[in-house]
Parts: C-alpha cells; sequence; structure tokens
C-alpha cells in the first residue's frame, strides 16, 4: 500500500461450470453496490479493464456467459480497475485472473517441478534476462523479456498466429514479431534484469516471450542439472507457470464450486492447499458455491416485500436476505432437516460436506489452515487480535461451517426474480412471466433491473476486511456474517 492506495490481486479458481465467470461479473458488481467507480486507467496499464471483462465473456447473441476454457495466459487476460469513493477513502487497485482449476491437477512431482523451475529464475542474477520495452506511437508500451544477442525484427520473418491458436496455445517468435509490427510497436529500449524482478514483475511481461526466453535459455539457467526442457513442457509446468506464479502473488484466493452440477472440490483445495505449504506464501482463501438461488424457491414469509423497497437506498440490506437464506441453509448441511430445500437436487448435502471436509486435515479445513500466515510474528498478533484458527473454531461448535464459505445466487435480481437455465445454451439465465420474456445479464447491463448480487456481495465484503479495508457491506450483519467474516 502506498499512501491511500490498496492493491487487492483476487485469484479465482475452479473446475468447468463451477461459477468462477460469474461470479466475477458479481463482484464487480458488488463493487458498485459499495460506492465504488472506477477510474481512468493510464495507457501504459498492463491489464485489461472491467468493461473489458463485460465484453470478452458477455455473449451478446444468446445473452449468456461464455464459459473459461485452457487458455494461454497473458496480461491481458488479466481484469483490473482502479477503484475509489470521489475524494473519500483510499483507492483500491484491483486485478483478478480467471483461473481454471486443471491448473492444479497435478502430482506432487510436477509441483515440485515448478517451484524447481522458479528457484533456478530466482538465482540468476543480471545477464541471462534482459527487459526489452516496445512502444507504439500512440504511447502505449508492451514489455518483453528477450536474450541479449535477440534481433527480433532482422532475426524472425513475420507470421501471424490465428485468433483460436493463440487462445489455446503460447506462440513463438515469428508470431511476436507479426503482432508487434502490426501494433506499429519499436524497441525503444534494452536493459538486463535477474530472475527475481522477472519472476516480481511476471503478470506486467509479455508471457510468451518469457517462456521463449526460457527455452532458449535453458542450459545456462539449470546450469545442466538433471532438468529436462521436454519433460518441463510434456507435464505443462511450462504452459501453466504464469497462473502458478500469479497464485504467488494474489492477496486472496477462492475456490469456486457448483452445488448443481460436477464433483466437489475436496480434492482440488487439497491441492491449493499442497501448493500454499510448499511456497510459503498465504493469500486469504474462500470457498464459493454456486446455485444458491435454487434455495429462494420458498422464501420465507413475505420478506421480499419488506426488503424491496429499501435494497435500492440501502445496499446493506442485502445482508438481511443472505442470514435468512442462511440460517436454513446451515440447518440442511449440518442438521439434515429437510424445511424448504425438499426442490434441491438428490445428494447436493454430502456434495458439500465433501468440499469442505468432515474436520481440519481434509478439503476447504485444510486450506484455511494452509492460507494462515506462519511464524512467531503472525501467531502474536493474532493472539493480541483474538483471532483463532480454524482448528479452534471446529473444536469449539461442529455444527458450523468453515469460516469464508458463501452461497451465490448469480442469476437473481433485486426485485427477487429467480432466473432460470436455458437447456438450450446453458450460459443463459431468463425469467418468465407477466408474458414478458428478460434475459439477466441484457436486464442489469441495460439498468432496468438491479443486482441483488447475494452471496458475491457478502464474499467481496470479506475480501475487503481480511484486507483492512471498511465497507458498507459490514452493515446489518447478523451472526453467520459475523463467524464467516471472521480476521484470519
Amino acid at each position: 500500500m502506498t499512501g491511500m492506495t490498496k492493491r487487492i490481486r483476487i485469484a479465482v479458481v475452479g473446475e468447468r461450470a463451477s461459477g468462477k465467470s460469474y461470479l466475477l461479473y458479481d463482484l464487480i458488481h458488488a463493487f458498485g453496490l459499495l460506492g465504488y467507480a472506477p477510474e481512468q486507467l493510464p495507457l501504459s496499464y498492463p491489464h485489461s479493464s472491467f468493461g473489458t471483462y463485460f465484453y470478452d465473456t458477455f455473449n451478446s447473441k444468446t445473452g449468456g456467459m461464455r464459459g473459461t476454457e485452457r487458455y494461454a495466459c497473458r496480461p491481458d487476460n488479466h481484469y483490473a480497475a482502479w477503484l475509489s469513493k470521489g475524494k473519500v477513502g483510499r483507492r483500491l487497485e484491483v486485478d483478478f485472473l480467471n483461473i481454471p482449476g486443471e491448473v492444479f491437477n497435478m502430482s506432487e512431482e510436477v509441483m515440485g517441478m515448478f517451484f524447481t523451475l522458479r528457484q533456478f529464475i530466482e538465482k540468476r542474477d543480471k545477464g541471462v534476462f534482459y527487459l526489452s520495452t516496445w512502444r507504439n506511437p500512440a504511447g502505449k508500451e508492451t514489455k518483453l523479456i528477450v536474450y541479449k544477442e535477440l534481433d527480433l525484427v532482422k532475426g524472425y520473418t513475420s507470421v501471424e498466429a490465428t485468433s483460436n491458436y493463440r487462445f489455446g496455445n503460447y506462440i513463438g517468435w515469428s508470431h511476436l514479431r507479426h503482432e508487434l509490427s502490426m501494433g506499429q510497436y519499436q524497441e525503444v529500449s534494452r536493459k538486463p534484469v535477474g530472475g527475481r524482478y522477472m519472476l516480481s514483475h511476471l503478470t506486467e511481461l509479455q508471457t510468451d516471450s518469457v517462456l521463449l526466453t526460457l527455452e532458449h535459455c535453458w542450459d545456462l539457467l539449470t546450469l545442466r542439472q538433471t532438468a529436462a526442457l521436454e519433460d518441463y513442457k510434456a507435464r505443462m509446468v511450462f504452459f501453466y507457470f504464469y497462473p502458478l506464479v500469479y497464485c504467488q502473488q494474489a492477496t486472496d484466493l477462492v475456490i469456486c464450486d457448483n452445488l448443481v452440477h460436477g464433483a466437489s472440490v475436496g480434492r482440488l483445495a487439497e491441492h491449493v492447499a499442497h501448493f500454499m505449504k510448499e511456497g510459503n506464501h498465504r493469500p486469504h482463501a474462500y470457498l464459493a458455491f454456486r446455485g444458491a438461488d435454487k434455495l429462494l424457491v420458498n422464501f420465507p414469509g413475505n420478506k421480499e416485500a419488506q426488503l424491496l423497497p429499501i435494497i435500492s437506498s440501502e445496499p446493506s440490506s442485502r445482508n438481511k436476505v443472505y442470514e435468512w437464506m442462511m440460517a436454513d441453509l446451515q440447518k440442511q448441511i449440518l442438521e439434515g432437516t429437510i424445511g424448504n430445500m425438499a426442490r434441491f437436487p438428490s445428494g447436493w448435502e454430502k456434495h458439500v460436506k465433501q468440499s469442505l471436509g468432515d474436520g481440519v486435515g481434509r478439503a476447504f479445513w485444510h486450506l484455511l489452515n494452509a492460507s494462515m500466515a506462519e511464524g512467531v510474528v503472525p501467531r502474536l498478533l493474532a493472539k493480541i487480535n483474538n483471532q483463532k484458527s480454524p482448528y479452534e473454531l471446529l473444536r469449539e461448535s461442529e455444527k458450523r461451517l468453515p469460516p469464508h464459505v458463501y452461497f451465490t445466487a448469480s442469476p437473481i435480481d433485486a426485485a427477487f426474480r429467480i432466473y432460470q437455465n436455458d437447456k438450450d445454451d446453458v450460459t443463459r439465465f431468463y425469467w418468465e412471466g407477466d408474458e414478458q420474456l428478460k434475459v439477466f445479464t441484457l436486464e442489469v447491463n441495460s439498468g432496468r433491473e438491479q443486482h441483488l448480487c447475494l452471496g458475491s456481495y457478502q464474499l467481496l465484503t470479506d475480501i475487503l476486511c481480511q484486507n483492512g479495508v471498511s465497507s458498507e457491506g459490514l452493515r446489518q450483519r447478523g451472526e453467520h456474517l459475523l463467524y464467516m467474516q471472521s480476521k484470519m
């Protein structure tokens, strides 16, 4: 943090159809509900804007959201914003990365290969890697990592890479030359940098050039130790190098799960926990379940009518809605009562428990333990601030969910209309009533309806809270949210 600026970096991890795209879509809207507005990003900023995220993920033909496939990750796949509340309060510099769960589907041996590669890079002083800055006539810059003798203009023929190939693969020097020439970029500087600099600035660098330079300098990098380049490439260590490094820089990591489809994320949470332990980096950890809109089919009493008039003027009233939903849900998961959830798919309680883990040492409980900062000073600060470990929280009451677990309902608006999944397009949600069809993303983006952001509003409040940022979302919290948002 510099002055009144706070940087928050959010890694969102999950398998396909786990709700990553919709969660990020909701989180961006939740910032607005908390009073934050985006500033203009500088021309030299390496990441795409929040507005670009809507363009990249929104399917204008169907009104749905595109899913996240395996992709070659570069700085422009990052989405970022500088957010402020007018002239009051600190600016938030936020960026996030949408990470396929398969990034962590690796054996301990392969994970060890990643950390070995990191060590190889960190040990290299200036002289192996060179920072090459290119600028176009408009003043926009791109930064490459090259080796000393590389002449990208004279040494390579310009070859265009198709958009589909570029999306799923890292490209070569000839492709890079083509992209730079099409953008009218010219090299303006070149200077030596060390391996630590490259790693700490990786998300600002042109990724393809980094991997190509690592490949070219492999023998010098590894000092001819038993580390075969082809093994690193075949086992996807190179392909997933960027998102893995980002997870070691993130302030917060959210695992997404789907209550209705797919397997539990217990194994994924275990892999992420092991990754944290190996790398000694401790981002705050959260778990977000998708599909909680089904829990509101029989919303208790007439609470909608009570809250509808004040939700638009008092966004924190969403916490009351969430507390009512969770009071019923927690009984379902931990006590096995049927209640209002009889229409929920069979076996969903087992799915949730497998993702959470039945105790410390498995699944999300394990991840929470791994995310706790180690060392004498963090433990002393935790004791001073009366912060309890996940193990202590579990021992106090086994009839509670772990902290930092949220149930999100993306396809629901502030008028409590629950949008149904379109069977012909799983990315689209619609509401049909009064002989009128409404598509969720179209209604919300047009401003005709307001987001409820159920669960995601509370998750964002927690993320800000863990990073020392107070917000309106801390108002009107009940016992459940006070526990969920325990400082850790």
